[in-house]
């Protein structure tokens, strides 16, 4: 699977739910793995509306591009977006920012984004995810370009108490040898992500409680085949 990062946007209704629904929303083949803050921004390009929320994640991918795209178009259409104005108000947008370090010029998509140098309210986002990350065309860190931007009245947004912006909790603190595993599967990895997270914590409980070496790895190896083959 591809290491991709997206930024999500909206300021029209419920604007964290609106993020949250958007994620939640994502197929099985894009598996969130970590999200930014979430900030209150103003409108950039078009004054006269809302302030927006602003946030962006990582996400593991084994859709190509275009295909990527299209998934994140229709979903925007499915959740009631309309077009308006130039970088007018919208009840959500999504764009792909990087997909890992590769470069994609076409017309209907430029990665990395071609404006995301320019915004802080996608770079601040993306400075709590991959501050060193080099931006492949610019040469630059995702710190020192936000560092060349305007921050002011941007407003750090906390989150209700027990509110989730991620369909399940931690994919970063799963054991690292059962991780590797998953990401070598991309049909696997998208299966234990859709899990509820009961079930979750038993296949993770079942390979926890292995007492060898050798008979761990015979149950990651036979959760990631078993876990593939389910339709």
């Amino acid at each position: 699977m591809k290491q991709i990062f997206l930024a999500l946007g909206s300021n029209l209704g419920d604007r964290l739910h609106n993020l949250q629904q958007a994620i939640f929303g994502l197929p099985p083949e894009v598996l969130p793995l970590r999200a930014s803050q979430v900030y209150e921004t103003p409108p950039w390009g078009y004054e006269d509306q809302p302030r927006f929320l602003n946030m962006a994640i990582e996400a593991a991918t084994a859709l190509p591009p275009l295909e990527l795209l299209n998934y994140l178009k229709d979903r925007e259409k499915q959740m009631g977006r309309r077009e308006s104005v130039r970088y007018g108000p919208r009840l959500i947008d999504m764009d792909i920012l990087f997909y890992e370090d590769q470069i994609f010029n076409e017309e209907q998509l430029q990665i990395p984004h071609p404006r995301l140098h320019e915004r802080s309210f996608v770079l601040l986002p993306l400075n709590d995810l991959i501050p060193e990350f080099q931006h492949p065309l610019l040469k630059k860190s995702i710190t020192a370009l936000l560092k060349t931007t305007d921050l002011m009245g941007i407003i750090p947004q906390p989150l209700p108490s027990g509110f989730q912006l991620l369909p399940y909790d931690g994919w970063y603190s799963l054991p690292a040898d059962l991780r590797r595993a998953l990401e070598n599967s991309d049909r696997a990895a998208a299966v234990f992500y859709a899990l509820p997270s009961s079930h979750r914590k038993r296949w993770l409980n079942h390979v926890q409680e292995a007492h060898r070496a050798e008979t761990r790895q015979q149950r990651i190896e036979k959760m990631v085949e078993t876990l593939s083959t389910v339709q």
